[in-house]
């Protein structure tokens, strides 16, 4: 079945990158709105989607009142909403007050206050028409703001990005953080039903990150040891996220530029063949993930004025294959 994502402004690329991994390549991108074939509808792990609508019908804005004519109408009481990311002669108002009138005199039961349907229209360079079928409730995002933890250390990636990476890294299976500091990218993991374990050098941490999982009413799923010498088989893993350390926010088991080079091809070693891995750094790391990895895709993520993340997602196309 086809849906239209309507992705969140500002992280469109990595909204689009959440939605190709855990669902499939999109087959139309248009702006903020991308059309993808969804055969599980996964929609409750979105990060960076603000909302989903079942396909109707993609034609021309000069084409939306013939398509509205022809379209299938839900037998509850239901509304037009439209979104506009061009301007249209006619207002948004006026629009959706026009259409809804075409479907009320075909039949349909319309619903202004309390609709049990929402005919949503998005207009872009084409006209989307759909069903409303997924609201992101973003909320829950704030509400899991790393400050409102127990245990709290700064710089760490709001829950949002953390959901998103998490849903690039892995659709099922175990999924691993090997550095997981205060267990942000394992909470978001454990709230939507995947299996989980991190690893962290710091015992006050390990302890810290379980105080947190079990606040949101997760198992403490972590454990002590060094991401370069990890305590798991050959390809035993789904799927890895993983935040590395800053220079000027943490310490680490010898260098910075040796945990680099010995984690990577560790990481390699514990993911299964074909699985991803998606690592994020604060400096440009292309080479050293390149040896261990097929690097996918590369995005950059300005935090504020002197971090911008770099977010690796890599293949395991040259790791172990059993």
């Amino acid at each position: 079945m086809r849906y239209a994502f309507l992705l969140i402004g500002g992280l469109e690329v990595l909204a689009l990158a959440e939605v190709k991994y855990l669902f499939s390549t999109p087959e139309i991108v248009d702006g903020r709105i991308a059309v993808v074939e969804v055969c599980e509808p996964l929609f409750y792990r979105l990060a960076l989607t603000k909302e989903v609508i079942e396909l109707l019908e993609v034609c021309d804005y000069s084409e939306l009142e013939d398509a509205f004519a022809e379209i299938p109408i839900p037998s509850q009481p239901l509304c037009v909403r439209v979104k506009r990311f061009r301007r249209t002669k006619t207002s948004t108002q006026e629009l959706e007050r026009k259409l809804g009138e075409i479907l009320w005199r075909r039949g349909a039961k319309i619903s202004v206050s309390s609709p049990k349907s929402v005919v949503k229209v998005y207009i872009a360079d084409k006209a989307y028409v759909g069903l409303l079928r997924h609201v992101t409730d973003t909320k829950q995002f704030e509400e899991r703001h790393p400050n409102k933890r127990p245990f709290f250390k700064p710089g760490v990636m709001l829950p949002r990005i953390s959901r998103a990476l998490v849903n690039i890294a892995v659709k099922d299976g175990l999924f691993l953080d090997p550095m997981c500091g205060t267990g942000g990218l394992l909470i978001e993991a454990g709230l939507m039903g995947l299996d989980y374990v991190g690893v962290d050098a710091f015992s006050n941490v390990v302890e810290g990150c379980a105080r947190n999982l079990r606040y949101y009413g997760l198992h403490p799923s972590v454990l002590r040891g060094d991401a370069k010498t990890l305590p798991f088989k050959d390809s035993s893993v789904s799927g890895i996220a993983t935040d590395f350390p800053y220079l000027q926010s943490s310490k680490s088991f010898g260098s910075l530029e040796e945990l680099y080079c010995k984690s990577i091809p560790e990481f390699a070693r514990v993911l299964r063949f074909g699985c991803r891995a998606v690592l994020v750094s604060n400096i440009d790391i292309e080479e050293i993930v390149a040896e261990s990895f097929e690097v996918l895709e590369v995005f950059r993520y300005r935090v504020h004025g002197s971090l911008t993340r770099r977010i690796y997602v890599c293949s395991n196309s040259k790791g172990n294959s059993k």
